[in-house]
């Protein structure tokens, strides 16, 4: 994990049906030059024109953490969503030259929140790493609860238990 990146973020996504929903987000934002902290998640039941899935939650989740995030700063974003890694780093790339199209010549899932997100990584210097979920790293296993909790529309973790999460994790001492 990048020690030089002034901002830790943490993001995971759920639909509790894929497709169908509800789904929720969940992020933890971690300014290391303060320090200071921000979390939270949104639930979703509908997602405009499209229906939740558990991608389009992991993209959505990208996008509350990286709200408010001053234009220029560094970002490491950490998920366990190859999905949504590779396609804000990889594979946008070849989407955009192919007119949005994929490999098969289809239309490009979930453009709209690829765009969105992109557009926002594009004021930031963001580097990305993955990790596997649901193998005890314990700030994603955090994330995965607000997002969970977010889907069931009922009280996430609390600030203590984020908090404690990121002391297990390593990224934030114990002072705090």
């Amino acid at each position: 994990m990048p020690q030089s990146a002034r901002f830790l973020v943490f993001v995971d996504g759920s639909s509790l049906v894929n497709p169908g929903g509800p789904g929720g987000t969940g992020f933890v934002v971690l300014d290391r030059s303060r320090p200071a902290l921000r979390f939270g998640g949104t639930r979703y039941t509908v997602d405009g024109l499209h229906a939740v899935t558990n991608n389009r939650m992991e993209l959505r989740a990208v996008l509350e953490a990286l709200e408010g995030v001053p234009a220029g700063e560094t970002v490491h974003v950490i998920s366990d969503s190859r999905y949504t890694i590779d396609a804000l780093s990889k594979w946008i790339h070849g989407w955009r030259r192919k007119g949005w199209r994929t490999s098969a010549g289809e239309p490009v899932l979930n453009r709209d929140l690829i765009e969105a997100a992109d557009a926002r990584v594009s004021e930031l210097v963001v580097s990305w790493s993955w990790v596997r979920g649901h193998d005890g790293h314990p700030a994603n296993e955090i994330v995965d609860l607000l997002a969970q909790s977010a889907a069931r529309g009922v009280a996430g973790p609390t600030e203590e238990e984020v908090v404690e999460a990121l002391r297990a994790t390593g990224v934030l001492r114990a002072e705090r």
